[in-house]
């Protein structure tokens, strides 16, 4: 934030227009962005004011810092920004919808972003009924659940893209109650996505007398990288609010425990921040993370997103906003994680990311998201006082961004050496081949050299070198996933993670998101691709429809026979419904 101080930029009211939806309808409307009138900037809030022609207006607050929220959109001329460009894979959906952006999604040509990280819903089962999920068999009244093959469809859609993606997470409901689970992380290793995640409560790590510990053990051989946590506090009583279960930190205590046995020491927590409910947990979540960093690489924030109709009072009380959550931070590390000087958009390294990646010859994870999705900030351990410390003690950020910058452009017209191979190019195929053999050695003397220049040149950067910087100059030369990982091993990545619903949508940002769920289409007999917030904002429950079991199936495969019917009972008096129209899915005539 301190970049613009002083500066117009601070001065002036920030002003955009956008696309966003109607909270009633969903269909797209004109939205703008604008900052409220008041003489402090950082004490102005940034809104989204909207009209729908048929509910009428809303209004949003999309940041409680307008100072902070100008920063992340802050361009440098002819140096950085944070909002960056990727490479677009080819559009899959080829149909038109009159409405436009989102209503083309599967994905359209509008899209800006490659996936990053691909998502699976494996089952909407789950062992816990938690109020604000978006996804929930007993909620919908209808079972999704792909098959094994439908499974390896999807992954195989992600990792044929011109840009394959290069990580996985598998979602649900829970997808730990899958018994096949183990058999879907085998899978996305053989189809060769380097990063395998698995987003859970737990559940089949908990279990006791071994049995959680032998399945952490068999996920981890079978290729399982990480465990994205979720994890709301230390605090019994939070949980109770958060899940509607008692005595359940012991739970996920259990969990940690086994995964710490079997050898799974990959995990970051991920809690939901609600205001008034687990804003007060912030503080004992970081320092729970840090007490366990033997397992625990990271801390990703989620501030909630409300689904379903909210009152504009409502709306306010319950907003909590990724500034909201940095100065939370800020106050509950007595300023080590300082809100002024130790977060950046998730967008700032792309270009120092796809200089490891080319150096290395292995494939980048491109962070080429809106500047509001993500931010984030190290925490290292200083190995003389035992403390943890910002990263950016270590490092001068902006100086490190522009160095990046300014090297991958020159990169980018760096040619590959071909001298032998055209030289030797007419002795014939035996000629040919030695030329390129040649030119592969050339190559990779030429690459160690490049390495050498990029770690001399980011020397400017560093402020306090030692056994940290050390590591990170080894990260920089190899480049390699192990390099990263031993940088990673050791420090705390403590990111915020905003995701957006019908009140804040817009789509500038949907069209550069770079999390993609991805559904099998029975009917059509392809992979539906769609952006995390187009998906779980505007066309999940249609695309459910298409992919779904009868519930009623789903709770007499789950339960005994008396069990079963008391639950349909129960639930038919609620009004859930007990059949739903099939998919025709892979396995459907049998069922």
């Amino acid at each position: 934030m301190y970049h613009i101080r002083g500066t117009e930029i601070e001065k002036q009211k920030y002003f955009r227009k956008t696309k966003s939806l109607c909270p009633e309808c969903l269909q797209p409307i004109d939205a703008v962005v604008v900052e409220e009138d008041g003489p402090v900037s950082e004490k102005n809030k940034i809104l989204m004011k909207k009209d729908c022609p048929t509910h009428g207006h809303f209004e949003d607050v999309i940041s409680t810092n307008a100072l902070y929220y100008k920063w992340t959109h802050y361009a440098e001329e002819g140096v950085f920004s944070f909002e960056k460009d990727g490479d677009a894979n080819p559009p899959d959906n080829k149909t038109y919808d009159p409405r436009g952006c989102p209503y083309n999604c599967g994905l359209c040509p509008e899209h800006k972003s490659t996936c990053s990280l691909a998502l699976i819903d494996i089952t909407n089962r789950c062992n816990l009924k938690c109020n604000f999920c978006y996804a929930n068999v007993e909620k919908s009244g209808i079972l999704i659940e792909p098959s094994l093959d439908e499974v390896r469809k999807i992954m195989r859609h992600f990792r044929s893209k011109p840009i394959p993606a290069v990580a996985i997470m598998f979602t649900g409901g829970e997808p730990t109650v899958r018994k096949d689970f183990v058999d879907i992380v085998r899978m996305a290793k053989e189809e060769g996505f380097k990063e395998v995640l698995v987003a859970t409560n737990g559940y089949g790590f908990q279990r006791k007398n071994g049995v959680g510990e032998k399945f952490a053990k068999d996920c981890w051989e079978a290729g399982l990288d990480t465990l994205y946590f979720q994890f709301d506090g230390i605090h019994d009583v939070t949980y109770e609010k958060t899940r509607g279960q008692k005595d359940f930190f012991s739970y996920k205590l259990r969990a940690l425990d086994n995964c710490r046995k079997a050898g799974l020491d990959s995990i970051v927590l991920v809690p939901t921040v609600a205001k008034g409910v687990t804003d007060i947990e912030i503080g004992n979540i970081l320092q729970f993370a840090m007490s366990n960093l033997d397992i625990i690489r990271g801390v990703t924030f989620q501030p909630v997103s409300l689904c379903g109709r909210v009152s504009f009072e409502e709306l306010r009380e319950l907003r909590f906003t990724n500034a909201d959550l940095i100065r939370e931070i800020d106050n509950q590390t007595g300023g080590v994680i300082a809100m002024e000087t130790s977060w950046y958009p998730l967008t700032t390294i792309v270009e120092f990311g796809r200089i490891i990646a080319w150096l290395a010859d292995v494939e980048p994870i491109e962070f080429t998201c809106y500047p509001d999705c993500g931010f984030a900030t190290f925490m290292v351990l200083n190995p003389a006082t035992g403390k943890m410390e910002s990263i950016l003690d270590y490092f001068d950020a902006v100086e490190l961004v522009r160095y990046s910058n300014q090297f991958w452009r020159k990169l980018q017209a760096h040619k590959k050496p071909e001298f032998f191979s055209k030289a030797l190019g007419g002795m014939g195929e035996a000629g040919q081949n030695v030329g390129l053999l040649l030119d592969r050695g050339l190559d990779w003397l030429d690459k160690n050299q490049l390495k050498l220049r990029f770690v001399a040149g980011m020397l400017p950067a560093i402020k306090r070198p030692g056994k940290l910087m050390e590591v990170f100059s080894k990260m920089l030369v190899n480049g390699k996933w192990e390099a990263v990982s031993a940088f990673i091993y050791g420090s705390l990545f403590i990111g915020s993670m905003h995701f957006q619903d019908a009140y804040n949508f817009d789509l500038d940002r949907s069209k550069r998101c770079i999390v993609h769920f991805g559904v099998w289409d029975p009917h059509e007999k392809k992979v539906i691709e769609s952006p995390f917030c187009v998906m779980n904002t505007v066309i999940r429950g249609d695309i459910e429809k298409k992919v779904a079991r009868p519930w009623k199936k789903a709770v007499e495969e789950w339960h005994s026979p008396e069990e079963a019917k008391q639950i349909i009972a129960e639930n038919q008096a609620k009004g859930i419904p007990t059949q739903v129209a099939q998919n025709g899915g892979e396995e459907a005539k049998e069922q």
